[in-house]
């Protein structure tokens, strides 16, 4: 553990202690790595880099003494992680009813919501044992009860009214992972007589009583604690005893797989699927360098809804490889983002940006190709494209690698994916994210889109005029739209 949150949510800055344990175990990194002949290695940041205003520095430096390059990831994209992990490591058990993943880290705890294995609602939120120890408990006296009450109100506060607005319900069962939840499992199955998995609410509360009035020599003589995180577990503890009351759970359950697992999981994932595109894997960070640009996130949202539901319920009739289906999403998500610069030829400014832009894991066609859909989004003729290709292994090897042929692929389905993104855009010309999709309907001569709204779409409806030649033009069928009020 090297602390790096250490005075990070107090003071926005990484304290140099904390950078210097850093750096010192990255260099022990590396000397694994050599020492292992190591060929890839991938490295991730979480809230203390997200938040610390000098976090660029430190990752140059590691950079510079290791060639390790960090990437810092989101909150959302490290809840889909750690959800990633939890699920592929208790497929063997996991509960058929709503289960709620809850992971508790230094400065941030995700929640995702679960039922029978699919993934229902998911949220980081700033919460975390250091965090919450430095700017509540850290000058503490014993006894006082003031800051445990200004603890718990900031935490429901932070936690309750987008668990309420976005009516999340209740999920009886907490799946716990991270260094603390697997810590206070493990105190009170050392202060238990029976032998269960699962731990109550009500025992947690206990516990958190009794902790309260403990001072640091007290605590460590607590049977199951663990030294390195005494001084943060009572934080922690209360924490997840609010996580547990705020999604309605009366038990929870000890799980060994986290983030570290996720990241895992996703990388054998695309050790299997060798001829998988990697874009689909990486959009919740194309969806940031969009915020982080300043794109309108009602629009490019919405218009990655529309675009989404068009192409999956238009597969009979475009039979596109639905490993495209993310460069389709990924084109909706940057297509506007050169109005930032100017809203005059954005479009021009979309392709530069996306074109230019550092995404993991994207292939330089694949970038090129998003850039094309979101430089031809607006209108005209789509264009030839035209996909690098790779050298063959010799001349006489004429057969294409899976990377080759996803480009082939990709090249024919151009006008398509581009007429699906035209439609999509069209249909939120307001900006206002108003417009959904109650069904499609495909005959031989029509495509009839049903559309669900509360507010007027005349602005909408003539830019479809204005755009669907393409559509119509590529599918060889009508569009027609219909609304329901």
């Amino acid at each position: 553990m090297v602390r790096l949150g250490q005075g990070v949510f107090t003071q926005a800055r990484l304290d140099p202690a904390a950078v210097g344990r850093t750096l010192e175990a990255f260099k022990s990194f590396r000397e694994a790595m050599d020492q292992f002949h190591v060929k890839k290695v991938i490295a991730f940041g979480t809230s203390a880099l997200r938040e610390a205003s000098d976090g660029e520095i430190l990752l140059k430096r590691i950079q510079e003494a290791t060639g390790i390059q960090v990437r810092v990831i989101s909150g959302q994209e490290e809840a889909r992680l750690i959800a990633k992990g939890v699920l592929a490591g208790e497929k063997k058990r996991f509960p058929s009813s709503r289960v709620a993943l809850v992971d508790i880290g230094g400065g941030s705890t995700e929640i995702t919501y679960c039922e029978k294995r699919l993934i229902l609602q998911s949220e980081s939120f700033p919460l975390g044992t250091a965090r919450l120890q430095q700017v509540f408990l850290q000058s503490r006296k014993q006894g006082d009860p003031e800051p445990i009450r200004n603890l718990r109100r900031h935490i429901r506060s932070t936690l309750l009214p987008k668990l309420i607005a976005d009516d999340w319900g209740k999920a009886p069962l907490i799946l716990g992972s991270s260094g603390t939840i697997r810590t206070l499992g493990k105190i009170l199955r050392k202060n238990s007589k029976g032998s269960g998995e699962q731990f109550s609410r009500t025992r947690l509360s206990q516990l958190v009583e009794r902790m309260i009035d403990l001072n640091t020599l007290e605590l460590l003589e607590i049977p199951g604690m663990e030294p390195k995180r005494v001084d943060m577990i009572l934080a922690g503890a209360i924490l997840f005893e609010e996580c547990l009351q705020a999604v309605g759970a009366k038990n929870f359950r000890v799980t060994e797989f986290s983030l570290r697992d996720g990241i895992i999981e996703e990388e054998r994932q695309l050790a299997r699927d060798t001829d998988a595109t990697q874009v689909s894997l990486h959009i919740e960070e194309i969806r940031e360098k969009a915020l982080k640009a300043g794109a309108q996130q009602v629009h490019f949202e919405k218009v990655r809804e529309l675009s989404l539901k068009l192409f999956d319920r238009l597969t009979s009739l475009h039979g596109i490889d639905r490993r495209l289906r993310g460069h389709l999403e990924a084109a909706a998500l940057l297509h506007d983002v050169g109005e930032v610069i100017s809203p005059s030829n954005h479009e021009k400014h979309s392709h530069y940006f996306v074109k230019n832009a550092d995404f993991s894991g994207m292939q330089p066609w694949e970038a090129e190709y998003i850039a094309d859909l979101c430089l031809h989004h607006r209108g005209g003729n789509p264009p030839v494209v035209r996909t690098r290709r790779k050298k063959a292994a010799s001349k006489g090897d004429k057969a294409k690698t899976p990377d080759e042929e996803l480009q082939k692929l990709a090249q024919a389905a151009f006008p398509a994916l581009l007429g699906i993104l035209r439609l999509a855009d069209a249909l939120d010309r307001g900006h206002r994210g108003n417009t959904d999709i109650k069904s499609v309907r495909v005959t031989n001569s029509a495509v009839t889109i049903q559309l669900d709204t509360r507010e007027s779409l005349d602005l909408e409806l003539l830019r479809v005029e204005q755009k669907k030649e393409l559509f119509e033009s590529v599918f060889a069928r009508k569009l027609e739209l219909r609304i329901s009020r």
